[in-house]
């Protein structure tokens, strides 16, 4: 891992620019604790793990202009060129139980699509469970994580549940630098913007309207956040092709749950609500992508 990073120039992270766009109360504000901007790292969820173990409190936020081992779902890397895209992760202690945090997922989402809109003007579409697409071409993901140690004892109720929250979103990606099998499947932003996009204005937004989100889930809301995922979600209404484990599913996605679960029509089995697993969309032509 490279020093911490705590300037930059136009277009790139900067801490201190980052700071002053901030409106945030508990987001990027932890007390006592500061965000850190890496140059490189392996995987910011790794770093606010680790933050997890020392103590850190809620709110702590880790960006990268780099990661080298970045990773999504199922273990798949997550390409992470320097000053490609944006790579953050905030330490959560959520005080609800574990089968609350699939929303958190959700809420993550719903807030990446408002925040894009404001800074990039792009629609974006949600697939589930953590995919940011545009036409079709994913531009961003999310991961939450459970930190594995519970050595973390410090600020925050005793009862609350640590959570990682990653994000990464392709900001400028160079797609004839990409592996051949994923040219057609991703894109940036500002290739789909045809503009500059300020990384450190989209941080301050994601995290104004993460944080409205989670309050939402907090108070006992999670209603108004699954009607807002569903407002933007290119899943439902469509035929999937649905893998959980070794269980493959194929049929209509009608609606999700309160639980932010998948509740799959089939031809077979009536409904099915998946919790966990990986989805394609059939296309026009009856492939599935």
């Amino acid at each position: 891992m490279d020093k911490l990073s705590n300037t930059g120039s136009f277009g790139r992270l900067d801490l201190p620019v980052l700071r002053s766009m901030l409106s945030t109360n508990r987001l990027g504000r932890a007390p006592a604790w500061d965000n850190e901007l890496w140059d490189c790292i392996d995987s910011t969820n790794n770093r606010a793990a680790e933050l997890f173990t020392q103590g850190a409190p809620e709110g702590v936020l880790i960006l990268a202009r780099q990661q080298t081992a970045g990773r999504g779902r199922q273990g798949r890397t997550w390409i992470s060129p320097p000053d490609a895209g944006v790579y953050m992760s905030f330490l959560l202690r959520p005080s609800k139980d574990r089968t609350d945090l699939p929303l958190h997922t959700l809420a993550c989402g719903v807030a990446c699509v408002k925040a894009i809109w404001e800074c990039a003007g792009l629609e974006v579409g949600l697939k589930w469970v953590n995919d940011l697409v545009v036409s079709g071409k994913k531009v961003g993901g999310i991961l939450a994580e459970i930190p594995s140690s519970q050595d973390g004892r410090a600020a925050g109720p005793t009862a609350s549940i640590p959570l990682v929250l990653g994000i990464g979103i392709n900001m400028q990606l160079d797609l004839s630098e990409l592996p051949e099998e994923l040219k057609d499947r991703v894109d940036s932003l500002e290739n789909l913007a045809g503009q500059p996009v300020d990384p450190n204005l989209l941080v301050s937004s994601i995290s104004r309207h993460l944080e409205q989100t989670l309050d939402l889930l907090a108070s006992g809301h999670p209603a108004e956040v699954l009607d807002a995922w569903r407002l933007h979600s290119v899943t439902l209404g469509k035929h999937v092709s649905a893998v959980s484990g070794t269980t493959e599913i194929e049929g209509l996605a009608v609606d999700i749950d309160q639980g932010g679960g998948l509740i799959i029509e089939t031809a077979t089995q009536g409904r099915v609500t998946l919790h966990a697993g990986e989805i394609t969309i059939r296309n026009s032509d009856g492939t599935y992508a």
